[in-house]
């Protein structure tokens, strides 16, 4: 399969200062993906990136939402979804685009950029697919 990078876009931009220390917050960036079928072209596909982080000693609390949007050069329906092409290929080729806003977004805000890891995605293919097919059934 030949898949080509649309666009990129943030979708959800949230940055708030922490005022409730009473309660203790787990430190800490976490992070998932999620392919989706475009419902209005059968051969175009979004990679959505979700990013949250919690900084207590900058005290403050982010949260991006991320899309890419690729085209594929064949038609795609709910079984391509589990797809190691849409699992490893099309995230790893949004995930540097969504790597360098999140660290601009917090940079050009006035906080300290973080720095985001490369992630493996071949690693974590299998676990989003075998999710992927749990919440399939789930609904079916």
């Amino acid at each position: 399969m030949s898949i080509r990078l649309l666009s990129t876009k943030a979708v959800i931009i949230e940055l708030s200062p922490i005022q409730d220390e009473k309660h203790e917050l787990e430190e800490g960036f976490s992070f998932d993906f999620n392919p989706v079928l475009d419902k209005e072209n059968n051969k175009r596909f979004l990679v959505v990136f979700r990013g949250e982080q919690i900084d207590t000693k900058n005290h403050y609390r982010s949260k991006v939402v991320f899309i890419s949007h690729f085209e594929s050069e064949k038609v795609l329906d709910e079984s391509n979804l589990t797809d190691k092409f849409l699992l490893i290929n099309a995230p790893a080729i949004g995930y540097p685009y969504f790597r360098a806003f999140y660290s601009n977004f917090l940079l050009n805000a006035g906080y300290e950029p973080i720095i985001l890891p490369t992630i493996n995605f071949v690693k974590l293919a299998d676990d989003k697919a075998k999710a992927l097919s749990e919440k399939k059934t789930d609904s079916d």
